[in-house]
């Protein structure tokens, strides 16, 4: 995919920062006038469905972040609103329900919900 300037410094942002951000996030980070808030909405939409950003959503805000290597997910303390990453193992889930139901799964989204153990 060829970026355009505002789509690369999106991108070169995700990748600084290397973690899950919303797109006010990253609104509050560029510099001020860079872009508009519905450029950067749809620019993470667009590489959200080139498969190039993950999505998971907290308190109802999508957060975004790099799908490098490997796919993954997070555990979301509900107290002090941390976010830990953990590998993806649900690929057996998804051959089953290809098999299954002969649904093709493109992509999916994960969060586990809980209070992590500082917290308790």
């Amino acid at each position: 995919m060829k970026f355009t300037t505002k789509q690369k410094i999106i991108f070169d942002t995700l990748d600084k920062f290397n973690k899950p951000l919303s797109a006010e996030n990253l609104f509050e980070m560029l510099d001020e006038g860079t872009m508009n808030l519905s450029t950067i909405y749809r620019t993470l939409e667009k590489f959200y469905q080139e498969g190039l950003v993950s999505r998971n959503y907290l308190d109802n805000t999508a957060y975004y972040y790099l799908t490098k290597d490997e796919h993954h997910h997070y555990m979301i303390c509900e107290i002090c609103k941390k976010k830990y990453e953990m590998d993806c193992h649900i690929d057996e889930i998804i051959l089953k329900i290809q098999e299954e139901y002969g649904f093709k799964v493109s992509h999916h989204d994960l969060n586990f919900y809980g209070v992590c153990k500082n917290c308790q």
